[in-house]
């Protein structure tokens, strides 16, 4: 008889093609979400906390890369499934993505604790979109707003990237979409712009993970299968967050190239939770998986809202910040219940 430990390593699981929903990806999302929100109240606000815990929410950044993942697969899935040209799918992107966006800015730019600079100038760069061409405002109301900068990136860019992909083919546009990324990693590098963050998040530097989720929606859409085992992923998360880690300490340069073990290796660990975690916990997760964007949008304002008006420090920082994060995702719930209604009213009354 195997020892118990054997007989979980070598458990396979099997991603089956032509699913109307996938699970999996709905999971990656909201660990992603979970890991960020934690990794930025930590980091943050919690300044009791110990290096040792600080250090190792880090982990939570790179969920973006996944975030950037499975942005990919559900639009490609989505744009298969239902084609639709460039003004039909930005239009439902504006009013999906770009508005819940902009009305949390507009709250936002209220609060003076959000950004120290001109309001004004930096409501308008957010409202007109040239936030991420100016360093100044990149942080304006929220660290964590680069990344729908460059999500609108690829909206500009995506059904452009399906047109190349159907003349490249599904593994010709993944080979060009990961040698784009590696020249634009390469040119970072050289030029000493890695330093600066709207470079280092410019669209092309997350393009490969976003093909690579066209490319694993085609394969799935088409009738493949993807088949995997415990100690697979065991080993690619532990040599992936192990290469990530390393980069990260030795910083400079190195964390340009860091996005390919990042996404490996955190994708591999969401994944391992998935199948090995409790069901209470694969279903919170995917519960928070329907509010990801809107409590990315809100976590910020709600956690500086409530320390500002607290002045939690020391030991009530732990209180404060459960009760902040407690209401985080209850804000995000509902405004993401008040955003579908809307969305869904426009979409009706076309």
């Amino acid at each position: 008889m195997r020892p118990k430990k054997n007989r979980i390593l070598n458990r396979h699981y099997e991603v089956h093609a032509g699913q109307r929903h996938y699970e999996e990806i709905s999971f990656l999302r909201g660990f992603s979400i979970l890991t960020i929100v934690l990794m930025h109240l930590i980091q943050g606000y919690l300044t009791s906390c110990s290096e040792f815990v600080r250090t190792a929410s880090s982990i939570g950044g790179a969920g973006v890369h996944v975030f950037f993942f499975c942005s990919g697969f559900g639009l490609y899935l989505s744009q298969m499934r239902e084609p639709k040209g460039f003004f039909k799918f930005f239009n439902r992107r504006f009013w999906k993505i770009y508005v819940p966006y902009i009305v949390v800015i507009t709250v936002s730019v209220h609060f003076p604790f959000l950004y120290s600079g001109n309001r004004i100038k930096a409501f308008l760069s957010h409202v007109l979109l040239y936030k991420m061409f100016f360093p100044e405002y990149e942080d304006s109301f929220g660290m964590q707003f680069w990344y729908v900068s460059t999500l609108f990136q690829f909206y500009l860019l995506f059904i452009p990237l399906c047109r190349v992909k159907e003349r490249l083919g599904r593994a010709g546009f993944l080979a060009f979409s990961f040698m784009t990324s590696l020249f634009w990693w390469i040119f970072l590098a050289v030029t000493g712009l890695h330093e600066e963050r709207i470079w280092g998040s410019f669209c092309l530097q997350y393009l490969w993970e976003f093909a690579l989720g066209m490319f694993l929606a085609d394969w799935l859409e088409c009738g493949g299968a993807v088949c995997l085992n415990v100690f697979q992923l065991a080993s690619i998360s532990a040599a992936g967050l192990g290469l990530m880690a390393a980069a990260a300490l030795k910083g400079g340069v190195l964390k340009t190239f860091n996005d390919v073990p990042a996404l490996a290796g955190y994708g591999a660990l969401s994944l391992l939770v998935y199948y090995l975690g409790t069901a209470w916990m694969k279903n919170l997760v995917l519960a928070v998986s329907k509010i990801s964007y809107e409590l990315y949008l809100v976590h910020i304002l709600i956690f500086s809202l409530t320390f500002t008006v607290t002045g939690a420090y020391g030991k009530s920082e732990l209180v404060v910040g459960s009760v902040s994060l407690f209401i985080a995702a209850a804000a995000a719930y509902l405004y993401h219940g008040c955003c579908s209604r809307i969305a869904g009213n426009i979409e009706k009354n076309k």
